[in-house]
């Protein structure tokens, strides 16, 4: 049950109500005074108020035996209210009932919070008593209980079939997956040796073509010149023989002239890398392709970048090619030649304070005049280092 809210939460409830603008500054006033009314019902009525007493002269005494006639005595009740109750006074002097009491009655209009914004009815007025509704005394018809609809007996045959034709196969893969005897057996039946001649479809006619003559090899016999015999009494003269093989002892010299030129360029230029000076213009062309990092650079360059890096660095550094290794390729058209040998070096690091000995795959290739145009170490094949 809904415990009735106190005056105070009312008058509460009536103030935010004005502040938020639902009820007019007279509605306020005239709700909190019904409110104060209704909290003390029991109330006792205002005392009364004590005429004005008259200033005349007095009259003369009276007699004692005059009747005197007591005046009634009136009582000013506040003004009514049309909204609030009267006001009753009962005698002093007659005896007082017990009067039952009074359930409080709650004002249904102001029980509970309204919405925002102005109220369906005003608040002055009194909330009209409403019946409750009576039901209607409609007989009361119990539902029937829902029936699912019936499944169609096609869905069920299907997915029994389905179940089935499903075991069945997993049996088959289980039980049928047997090894073929013509496979699997020794021995060798009439069947198995039985051949069957392979079927021929539809073909274009074939074409005989005539065989191959084989190719005629014509001989011809060199002509031998005549020479006449000589006279007897002539002085024989040397027989000198056919000059055949004149022309590639020359190419054999020139290979190996061109070869013993490069050793020689090579050991030179090892010797004058040991210490400066050196002088690159000695042994490389005015245009080197490459020189170890460099590329398209100058003897001038090469010169300027061993006296910058190498000898500061190198100390007593030797190179020498290793016996062996040293291989010249036949010229191009240009006469230039390629040369591939191991590179064997030693030298104190002056950065290192350590003896340094290398072994690399050295490529060389020298220009018709036997000028270095290229140069580059290609792999690196030891590198030790020694206190």
């Amino acid at each position: 049950m809904e415990k009735d809210p106190s005056p105070l939460d009312t008058l509460r409830q009536l103030k935010e109500w004005l502040d938020a603008g639902t009820i007019t500054q007279q509605e306020f006033d005239m709700l909190k005074q019904k409110l104060v009314f209704n909290a003390a019902p029991g109330a006792s009525p205002a005392p009364p108020t004590d005429l004005p007493v008259s200033l005349a002269p007095p009259i003369g005494a009276l007699p004692l035996d005059y009747p005197v006639a007591s005046e009634p005595t009136t009582t000013i009740a506040p003004i009514e209210d049309p909204l609030l109750p009267p006001v009753t006074t009962e005698p002093v002097g007659g005896p007082r009932t017990a009067v039952p009491p009074t359930p409080p009655v709650a004002t249904p209009g102001f029980s509970h919070p309204l919405e925002a914004g102005r109220p369906g009815a005003s608040p002055s007025q009194d909330d009209a008593f409403v019946t409750p509704a009576v039901p209607d005394s409609a007989e009361y018809v119990e539902e029937t209980a829902y029936a699912a609809p019936a499944k169609s007996p096609l869905s069920t045959i299907l997915i029994i079939g389905g179940i089935i034709l499903l075991l069945s196969l997993v049996a088959y893969l289980m039980l049928g997956n047997r090894d073929s005897e013509r496979l699997s057996s020794t021995n060798l039946t009439a069947a198995d040796s039985l051949a069957t001649r392979p079927e021929e479809g539809p073909q274009s006619e074939q074409i005989d073509l005539p065989p191959a003559a084989a190719p005629e090899t014509i001989r011809v016999a060199p002509v031998i010149p005549v020479t006449p015999a000589p006279a007897p009494d002539s002085v024989a003269a040397p027989v000198t023989a056919p000059a055949e093989d004149a022309p590639a002892a020359p190419a054999v010299a020139d290979e190996s002239a061109a070869q013993a030129r490069i050793e020689g360029v090579l050991q030179n230029y090892y010797s004058d890398l040991q210490a400066a000076p050196f002088s690159a213009s000695a042994y490389f062309a005015p245009k080197v392709e490459r020189f170890y990092l460099q590329q398209n650079t100058t003897p001038a360059a090469i010169t300027a970048e061993l006296d910058r890096s190498h000898f500061p660095e190198f100390l007593e550094a030797q190179s020498t090619i290793e016996p062996g290794t040293l291989k010249v390729s036949p010229p191009v058209a240009d006469g230039s030649r390629v040369v591939t040998f191991v590179e064997k070096s030693s030298a104190l690091r002056q950065s290192l304070q350590k003896h340094q000995q290398t072994a690399a795959q050295v490529r060389v290739r020298f220009d018709k005049n036997f000028k270095i145009v290229y140069l580059r170490q290609e792999k690196l094949l030891e590198n030790n280092f020694t206190d």
